[in-house]
């Protein structure tokens, strides 16, 4: 066997690892596990902090932010959670900063007053583009930790204890922060979906997908 034989099959064995096994190697110096762990995270990350921040190259920097963070911080991380919702976190907190910085206003809850509306189901490609649209558009009105529960539920797929763990808030709070925004974003989509599904719901079942 060749070295570049060795280091193919070392790399097929990595990817076969999950996560919290990825991250014990790369917290003792395994930049190669490190690297698997950087392919698998990078587009969940980029994307959420996207949503968050609302530019993209802003949420590429945070994005590279975090992760030089998450290799710092690994020889301390203690494995209280899941790798992944550490991470979270820390991508949450460099949002948290950057709006800061900018002495960011949150979204105050009058944008959750519901607006009357009709229209049509999307039955094409078109529409439901127009649909994940204004998915997208109406994210950016929801204050930023009912925003931030929203897509680490639904497009992350996260539990309710890993989302108060990546928010540092608890489960209880974290019920309502999801409760108010598919409430809110259920008034603003229905003219998409007057049968009372999920937004979420209405794209998978029309074969769209949710992306920032």
């Amino acid at each position: 066997m060749t070295l570049g034989d060795s280091a193919h099959s070392r790399s097929l064995d990595l990817g076969e690892l999950g996560d919290d096994e990825l991250a014990g190697a790369a917290a003792v110096g395994d930049m190669e596990a490190f690297g698997v762990l950087i392919r698998r995270v990078t587009p969940a990350l980029a994307g959420y902090l996207r949503r968050m921040v609302g530019d993209a190259q802003t949420a590429e920097d945070l994005t590279q932010e975090t992760l030089l963070y998450a290799w710092k911080g690994l020889p301390d991380f203690a494995f209280r959670s899941s790798f992944r919702t550490w991470v979270f976190s820390i991508a949450h907190r460099r949002a948290v900063d950057h709006h800061r910085r900018r002495r960011d206003v949150p979204f105050e809850h009058e944008h959750f007053a519901e607006l009357e509306a009709t229209g049509p189901i999307p039955s094409d490609e078109a529409e439901r583009q127009e649909l994940i649209d204004a998915l997208r558009a109406e994210l950016d009105h929801l204050p930023t930790t009912s925003r931030a529960a929203w897509w680490l539920k639904e497009v992350e797929g996260l539990t309710l204890v890993e989302i108060s763990q990546v928010l540092r808030i608890s489960t209880g709070s974290v019920r309502g922060h999801l409760q108010r925004s598919r409430k809110f974003l259920h008034t603003r989509l229905s003219p998409w979906d007057p049968g009372g599904r999920t937004p979420t719901q209405s794209i998978d079942e029309r074969g769209g997908e949710v992306h920032a």
